[in-house]
């Protein structure tokens, strides 16, 4: 049985790499760093949205709170 040389792989796309190395190539590189700022911008947006959501929903109730009772 023969072994493999130490390698890697693709951060990206799971191509075996030289090791040391995170991606086979430049293109790899780019699509992982635009995917990876995509994702923080959809985890902001949603981390703005459920504030939003919860506040809208302490006001409500502080407002029954003093309206209705």
């Amino acid at each position: 049985m023969t072994s493999l040389p130490e390698h890697g792989h693709c951060e990206n796309c799971g191509d075996p790499v030289p090791f040391g190395q995170h991606f086979c190539d430049d293109d790899c590189s780019k699509e992982y760093n635009t995917d990876i700022k995509e994702a923080k911008r959809l985890d902001n947006r949603f981390y703005i949205i459920m504030a939003a959501v919860l506040s809208a929903v302490a006001v409500a109730a502080a407002l029954v709170k003093i309206y209705v009772l």
